[in-house]
């Protein structure tokens, strides 16, 4: 049980939801030593394991079913929910009970089976972050993932810690969520003389930091040299790094950008929190991250592995448009328990829902409809849109047997990725590529397809035969239902595919962003969000000299291809280095392409301007909360 939670009881604001008042006869709740609850053995069910015909999903999810050669895999050494270590095996006993109709199981825990209604979900956990009473009215709720890694705007690189910093800093521009144009915000101005080459931004006269002291373009200039410094580390400082000699210049509270190659996608990119000032006290160390802000909310307090809880920044440049008394962001890792939170009322936002769910959740939108509920020209509370991500594994290139690019092609090719995307059920398309498609104004390569022969003839040539087995490989993954399902299916399919065998680790988020930082793995799970509307938003990232590759993959072609494109001013022959960049990318494959990201936030009808769009931008100064009578009503 993690400090903090508490039990609820088992109710829903949704009248057409009608919740069970106890668990399944045969079942007592154990609590595991980690938070997943499972059911203990009784006496009118001594063995509690379900009869095949109640694990469909399963059996699709790790393979193609038995009538095509792929069934469940025997005993595996794999399971879930173990920190930083070797999950444990899975039981596999034959003994069964009966179980009730709509409860499927999956690794010692309640999965579901969501065909009729969603509310079961509310019994696969007993768990939910700490009560939400002493929340303040009309304070948003966000169930965020993982606890947050940093609060400092330019060491942080993951969504839970992006969610929060852009509630806490504002950079330069925003991005509009709407039209997805760079609007003005710290800087009341922005333009470039020479096509991109150099930027000018004016700041905004008698801008304040949320202490009330004096926010000017010198702080900007001071925050990018300390992104830049070698002692910061921080992991976005490449972003500056072809800034010309003396290329960050202030004068009159305007501060002017000089880069050796054109930038005209730059002002998009100072709208992320990496190139957001940041305060004295951070830059000289005298004040822990988060202490002082400059967006529309600041730091209220932080329990660990719990609740970060913001409120409104009165020195906020522009406050009075500011809506929301205080944003919560409760750290919740399963899926699973943040969707109960939304279904109970507890929770206004979650930022993404269980595979599982997402079928039953489009009917859901279309019975609020049909009861009336919601208007059918109100924005639904969930509709996937494509969004700008891509889910892929890397490759620790520098020890074997992956520092040989045939056999990293190999385990590419032996992925079924159409079939991982349909039986993973999320609506999420299958991703051959790094760079999405739903980029606008680019046409990427071909990218892997699904190859078993030529997955096992590279592997021959690598010298791997039944004489010289391939060792057993460690997959590294942070804890989430997701991860572990995608896991599981790979994990079947190199069985089936190559003959290879590979363990599971689940690491908790903090412990698992270090080991990729340290390249302590072998394999690990990874995506990418893009920041800006440009190919090179993905493939900056595995430059030789990025801090965000993360794979020990250096390729000097590849490099030349990106500076090349760099250099390049006209768009055709700059998009014609770039997809040659991506195909050298693919060919040595220091990492491997799953799927891309399909949004799937669920948000409460109580929610007041919020827009879905391709960056999953929230500007949160926009946000407002309904009382749920009023939004009943609408």
């Amino acid at each position: 049980m993690r400090l903090g939670f508490c039990t609820f009881p088992l109710r829903s604001e949704d009248p057409r939801l009608t919740l069970p008042n106890k668990f399944p006869l045969g079942f007592e709740l154990q609590k595991g030593a980690t938070g997943a609850w499972r059911p203990e053995p009784s006496e009118s069910c001594p063995n509690p394991t379900p009869p095949k015909s109640q694990q469909p999903a399963r059996q699709k999810l790790l393979g193609r079913g038995l009538s095509q050669g792929i069934g469940p895999p025997a005993k595996q050494e794999t399971g879930f929910e173990s920190e930083g270590k070797l999950v444990q095996p899975r039981g596999d006993s034959t003994a069964s009970c009966r179980y009730p109709e709509l409860v499927d199981w999956h690794s010692a825990q309640f999965r579901f089976s969501l065909t009729p209604l969603l509310p079961l979900l509310l019994v696969s956990l007993g768990l939910v972050p700490a009560c939400t009473k002493s929340i303040p009215p009309g304070t948003l709720v966000v169930a965020n993932n993982a606890d947050v890694q940093s609060l400092d705007p330019q060491l942080a690189t993951g969504a839970p810690e992006g969610r929060v910093l852009s509630a806490l800093f504002s950079g330069l521009t925003r991005i509009d969520p709407s039209t997805l144009k760079v609007l003005p915000e710290l800087a009341e101005h922005f333009s470039s003389p020479d096509g991109g080459y150099s930027w000018e931004f004016r700041l905004r006269p008698n801008l304040q930091w949320s202490d009330g002291s004096a926010l000017g373009a010198m702080d900007v200039l001071e925050s990018w040299e300390r992104l830049q410094s070698p002692a910061t580390a921080a992991p976005y400082r490449d972003w500056l790094h072809d800034l010309t000699e003396g290329g960050l210049v202030v004068e009159d509270n305007i501060l002017r950008v000089k880069f050796q190659s054109p930038k005209p996608f730059f002002p998009g990119m100072c709208a992320y929190h990496a190139l957001a000032p940041v305060p004295p006290g951070l830059r000289d160390g005298s004040e822990s991250a988060g202490k002082v802000t400059s967006g529309p909310f600041l730091l209220g307090s932080r329990r660990i592995r719990d609740r970060i809880q913001l409120q409104a920044n009165p020195h906020y440049w522009n406050e009075r448009k500011v809506h929301l008394p205080g944003i919560v962001f409760l750290t919740v890792e399963s899926q699973f328990t943040a969707l109960n939170l939304f279904l109970t009322g507890e929770a206004h936002f979650i930022p993404d829902v269980p595979a599982l769910a997402v079928s039953s959740l489009y009917q859901r939108e279309k019975q609020l409809i049909r009861d009336k509920i919601r208007g059918p020209r109100s924005r639904p509370e969930f509709d996937p849109q494509p969004f700008l991500a891509t889910y892929f594994y890397r490759f620790n290139t520098t020890q074997p047997p992956f520092d040989d690019a045939r056999v990293r092609r190999a385990l590419s090719l032996a992925v079924d990725r159409t079939l991982l995307a349909k039986t993973l059920g999320s609506g999420q398309p299958p991703a051959k590529t790094l760079i999405p498609n739903s980029l606008p104004n680019w046409d990427g390569p071909d990218g892997h397809n699904y190859d078993p022969e030529t997955a096992r003839r590279l592997l021959r040539e690598a010298g791997y035969d039944s004489e010289h087995p391939f060792p057993k490989v460690e997959l590294h993954y942070n804890t989430a239902e997701l991860h572990r399902d995608v896991a599981e299916a790979l994990q079947a399919q190199w069985r089936m595919v190559l003959g290879i065998e590979t363990r599971l680790y689940n690491q908790e988020w903090k412990v698992f962003l270090d080991a990729q930082k340290k390249l302590d793995y072998q394999l690990s799970r990874s995506s990418w969000i893009g920041d800006y509307l440009d190919p090179t938003t993905f493939l900056d990232v595995f430059r030789s000299d990025s801090p965000n590759n993360r794979t020990g993959w250096k390729d000097q072609r590849y490099d030349l291809l990106l500076e090349k494109a760099k250099k390049t001013t006209h768009q055709q022959p700059r998009m014609h280095f770039l997809r040659q960049a991506e195909e050298q990318l693919l060919r040595e494959a220091p990492i491997m392409p799953l799927f891309h990201y399909a949004g799937r936030e669920l948000v409460s009808s109580r929610v007041q301007g919020y827009r879905r769009n391709l960056l999953g931008t929230i500007h949160w100064a926009g946000l407002h909360l309904l009382p749920s009578t009023q939004a009943e009503e609408r």
